[in-house]
């Protein structure tokens, strides 16, 4: 017996877009990928390159913006209006126009450069981990010396024929015969021992920096090597406007300035001290005041007072714990205790207001009720407190005079309007508080640890049990003063939920564990997923959903989880939103993605409308009957790929339509359906045959 399966789709919808097809990075801008190096060709004109693009300036560093993708990126260079990019497998870039227009240029050596060292318009010496290539015609001829022994990791030429190698192992090599032969001028049996950079002010000053904080000077071309001592940490690059004035960069966000010619440093840091994952790889300063940084998230900043003060391309590269978009403009985000503000559909962000915390107390989950009304807590050992905004995000007061709600933190919050909310958390003390007075005053409804509550109405709510080895889903049906348990999942933790109205709705969790249910959570179905440790999930309708894992890859589903497409990866996600014909993902390096997606989630009035449409039959072998009750103002066809389709129609009136499809081959069609308000029901056709 030929068995036939029914997908049933619905979304309201301002196009014929049935997929996502590209990501739009909101912040941090232009990239999230880390800056490599950074040169200037006059005051307006700036580059950056990270592994895969070239960024511009042409405003001396107002704005960035990505020319152009590049296949591989490890070090740029300018000279008398030539440039060059290296990279990887032999990729080379050249420009003859100071950075205008970029042209691949190729040598006969596919080596992987470290360093591009431009002597003059026809000498340019390209540097890989154990030989060097190198053209006296502009690039029309290349030849390749070998720097044998060693793993060379950067290069500096002073000229034609001097040049400096640093390695790892401790050993640095130089040539006076333009490569033809190395010599040894520095070695070290300490280990680690790895060199990072060699920088050349002139022929005989010269700057290289090794593993982990070492830092060294030559005076004499680099036939003899002092060590600097001081308290600084890895040095990865180096700009010296003179003998004397210099500016360095490195390791965990340091950055530093020398007046003395390299003998002391001092910090001039962009942060608050030495911070992960906040590197810094490329320095340049255009005077004594006017310099430039880049390095890792993506990040770009700026300084005009020598490295005093220093402003950031981005307003945050920090990660964000969460995001929310309001209504269709104003949205909000947090990242450490600070709230970014989007007035223009998350277009652009800045900060708007922090949370004053007290030590060992960190921000846990917020919720906005509208633009103005907002509500943040605190979790940790020492968290547990509710903070109140009235003037969107900007100032906050705390309730419960300053004493915490909850001991030991608070997981997970939801407000049904301004007055009517709950909060829960703790570890030893495990709760569920409510309150009806917009935070006045609380009341202990549930002795439960949730990490997730969220409500379809006023009265049905579901939330998620957390900090115990069972997982478990929990509901109420008189407005949060009982919570009873659904369903009780052994050794595996449930990480979120979502329901799309009372009765559908899908949790998530690790070991692959994803779950739904048709009937409010009365019973549940286990459904397949990619395996995976999954973190999030939402969906716009029983069918159309998404879910992420904690590498960050989103997988979308079109029939309720019988099918996943991977949709992207974007390492890792801490918010995920559906907002009317978008998805929004927030997460960790201040990262912020939009994408158009074709659905819309269903307002109440037009989830009443989509129940006046009738399609049936459903699947299909002849013809398709839609009940209208008068509420359409045109019926389109659409092929599953997006194509239109001319409708045969048998019967057309305000109505009633009947289509004939026996002219149509087995498979899936999308029969849209546009009111007088511009807005459209799509409905999914299954033919048969």
């Amino acid at each position: 017996m030929k068995k036939i399966l029914l997908l049933f789709l619905i979304t309201i919808s301002f196009n014929q877009t049935f997929s996502q097809t590209t990501w739009e990075l909101l912040n941090p801008k232009p990239t999230t990928n880390t800056g490599k190096h950074i040169e200037f060709v006059s005051s307006n004109n700036g580059f950056i390159i990270t592994s895969n693009e070239l960024l511009e300036t042409i405003d001396s560093g107002t704005t960035w913006t990505k020319k152009q993708n590049i296949t591989s990126g490890n070090d740029i260079s300018f000279k008398n209006g030539i440039g060059y990019i290296v990279g990887n497998s032999g990729y080379i870039l050249k420009t003859i126009d100071n950075g205008v227009n970029w042209q691949q240029i190729y040598t006969g050596f596919n080596d992987s450069f470290n360093t591009v060292n431009i002597i003059d318009n026809n000498t340019i010496i390209l540097s890989s981990s154990n030989s060097i290539i190198k053209t006296l015609d502009g690039g029309i001829t290349w030849l390749s010396y070998a720097i044998p022994n060693v793993t060379v990791v950067k290069t500096a030429f002073t000229s034609s024929l001097v040049g400096h190698a640093v390695c790892n192992n401790g050993k640095i090599q130089k040539t006076i015969d333009g490569g033809n032969t190395w010599y040894n001028t520095y070695n070290t049996n300490t280990s680690p021992s790895n060199f990072f950079t060699v920088y050349f002010i002139n022929q005989n000053i010269g700057f290289a920096s090794r593993q982990h904080d070492y830092l060294f000077k030559t005076t004499d071309g680099g036939e003899t090597w002092t060590e600097i001592t001081g308290s600084f940490e890895a040095m990865y690059d180096f700009y010296f406007l003179d003998e004397n004035n210099g500016f360095a960069t490195g390791d965990h966000g340091a950055t530093y300035k020398t007046t003395n010619g390299g003998t002391t440093w001092s910090q001039i840091f962009f942060q608050n001290g030495y911070i992960d994952n906040t590197s810094m790889y490329g320095i340049f300063f255009q005077d004594s005041n006017k310099g430039f940084a880049t390095g890792a998230r993506g990040r770009i900043i700026k300084t005009i007072d020598g490295g005093n003060t220093w402003t950031q391309h981005s307003p945050t590269y920090n990660d964000f714990k969460q995001l929310q978009i309001v209504n269709n403009n104003v949205g909000f985000a947090l990242t450490n205790n600070q709230f970014y503000k989007t007035n223009n559909f998350g277009d652009t962000w800045t900060l708007v207001g922090m949370l004053n915390l007290g030590i060992s107390v960190n921000s846990s989950d917020f919720t906005f009720i509208n633009e103005n009304l907002g509500y943040a807590t605190t979790g940790g050992s020492y968290g547990g407190h509710v903070y109140k905004t009235t003037d969107g995000g900007s100032t906050w007061s705390i309730l419960n005079n300053g004493n915490d709600i909850i001991d030991e933190g608070i997981s997970s919050i939801c407000f049904l309007d301004g007055n009517i909310g709950f909060i829960s958390g703790g570890f030893n003390q495990r709760k569920v508080m409510k309150t009806t007075n917009g935070g006045s005053s609380w009341t202990q409804v549930s002795n439960q640890s949730f990490g997730n509550i969220q409500f379809v109405n006023s009265l049905v709510g579901y939330a998620n049990r957390i900090g115990n080895y069972y997982g478990a889903m929990y509901k109420t049906i008189d407005g949060g003063n009982t919570w009873n348990q659904l369903i009780e999942v052994a050794g595996d933790g449930i990480n979120s939920f979502h329901f799309v109205d009372e009765n559908n709705g899908y949790f998530a969790g690790d070991n692959s564990l994803f779950y739904k249910t048709t009937n409010g959570g009365a019973s549940w179905t286990q459904i397949s997923v990619p395996y995976g440790y999954y973190t999030l999930t939402k969906f716009y309708t029983p069918n159309i959903g998404y879910i992420v894992n904690e590498n960050g890859e989103i997988y979308k589903t079109i029939n309720g989880g019988i099918n996943w497409s991977s949709v992207t990866t974007q390492y890792r996600l801490n918010s995920l939103e559906l907002v009317n014909n978008y998805i929004f993902t927030a997460g960790t390096n201040g990262k912020i993605y939009r994408s158009f997606t074709g659905y819309t989630v269903l307002g109440t009035s037009e989830k009443e409308t989509e129940k006046q449409l009738v399609v049936y039959p459903n699947p299909t072998s002849d013809y398709v009957n839609v009940s209208l009750n008068g509420k359409a103002e045109k019926v389109e066809l659409y092929s599953a790929d997006g194509r239109f389709l001319t409708p045969k129609f048998i019967t057309n009136t305000k109505d009633f339509i009947k289509l004939d499809m026996t002219d149509f081959s087995l498979g899936t069609y999308y029969l849209k359906l546009t009111f007088k308000n511009n807005k459209s029901v799509t409905k999914q056709v299954i033919v048969k045959k």
